[in-house]
């Protein structure tokens, strides 16, 4: 069973292109990964190789909205196993230099955390050596901002090891 990697993404670009994708998304036959990079009959390695992780991912979190500018956009969640496809999405990037790509994507149980875009940003933070009081030290805001609920999730724990040691101690 693998830890899954939380995801947020969003495709802006022509609304020929996109709309490509968005039949990807209605369908949701073989999934958004082998619509976007096909690797045929599945297999660990060449799964992980083309699109960063191990299997396809679902689209049902989502849409296609036409902007009526001639643009759309295709944006939503999805999770992942172990990693974020971003090796796929990066494809996408290649094929589709019209598409402007960005993706959130925050892994709890292995605890990290980054952003990637199609213009080459890349910025991905380990955070489990940190605490509730210094990973804004050490992660920039606009991710923690995009994700609160780490800061939350390491006060609870923090707090409840705490009373655990009192309770030991007693």
């Amino acid at each position: 069973m693998p830890n899954w990697c939380n995801n947020s993404l969003t495709i802006t670009g022509d609304v020929d292109t996109l709309s490509q994708l968005k039949e990807v998304i209605e369908s949701d036959g073989d999934g958004l990964l082998e619509a976007i990079k096909p690797i045929g009959e599945w297999e660990y390695g060449s799964a992980v190789e083309a699109w960063g992780t191990k299997w396809d991912v679902s689209t049902e979190g989502l849409e296609y909205v036409d902007n009526g500018d001639g643009t759309a956009t295709i944006s939503g969640w999805f999770d992942s196993a172990w990693a974020p496809p971003i090796d796929a999405f990066q494809q996408l990037a290649d094929d589709w230099d019209s598409c402007y790509i960005e993706l959130y994507y925050e892994e709890g149980g292995m605890a990290f955390i980054g952003y990637w875009d199609s213009e080459g940003a890349d910025d991905h933070y380990e955070y489990g050596e940190f605490n509730s009081k210094n990973v804004r030290d050490n992660i920039p805001e606009y991710l923690l901002d995009f994700y609160p609920h780490i800061e939350e999730y390491m006060a609870e724990w923090e707090e409840e090891n705490d009373e655990k040691e009192v309770d030991t101690v007693d």
